[in-house]
């Protein structure tokens, strides 16, 4: 059993179709949560089905200080619409050029219910993960705690649908599904088709 993780949150995981252009993000429909359990000093980033135990998490990575960011998706097209209909947060490896697509699946906070708003608690949850991937101290208990629980509208943490939307920059270096040792059916590129060493290894923190 892993240690409890320090951070979990609604979100499900992405696919990029290449095989035509513009690319399009797939979201894949089944609830999940992504999370960060800490073992040996190092931040473990980790997604799982809601039905899996988290001793079956489908990704576990082992995240090196510094190596990987987290940041959202926010590119917008010439006209200043967004290339995507939903929250998507995407993680980079600086010794690779592997991503990973999330998208959120709590409701939007947004009025008007834009499906691509990131809501500064959105935006505060990113930073938080930003943070334990470089390696930072973070009083994540009193982070979600002071997390703004609405938008306009006062809205909560429902889960939301995500439809196909055209994607652009992202380009060829998102890889496919892979196993890699990380499960049947496990889900996002495998670090070790890089030629990188496995980052995989495998009770809730600060719920977000």
């Amino acid at each position: 059993m892993p240690p409890a993780p320090v951070i979990t949150f609604k979100a499900g995981i992405c696919e990029v179709d290449d095989s035509s252009r513009p690319y399009k993000v797939r979201p894949k429909a089944e609830p999940g949560y992504l999370y960060i359990y800490k073992e040996d000093d190092l931040p473990h980033f980790c997604w799982r089905p809601r039905s899996a135990p988290l001793s079956d998490p489908t990704l576990d990575l082992i995240m090196f200080p510094g190596d990987g960011t987290f940041k959202p998706f926010e590119e917008k097209t010439s006209d200043g619409k967004p290339l995507v209909n939903g929250r998507i947060y995407v993680l980079r490896f600086s010794s690779s050029s592997a991503r990973h697509l999330f998208w959120l699946q709590s409701k939007t906070q947004h009025a008007n219910g834009d499906p691509s708003w990131f809501s500064p608690r959105d935006h505060k949850l990113g930073e938080i993960v930003n943070q334990l991937l470089q390696g930072e101290e973070v009083n994540v208990r009193q982070e979600i705690a002071n997390l703004p629980t609405g938008g306009d509208d006062g809205g909560g943490d429902d889960d939301t649908a995500m439809e196909d939307a055209d994607e652009g920059p992202f380009g060829g270096g998102h890889h496919r599904a892979a196993s890699g040792g990380a499960g049947a059916g496990a889900t996002g590129g495998d670090i070790r088709e890089e030629g990188e060493g496995s980052r995989e290894g495998g009770a809730d923190g600060g719920r977000a």
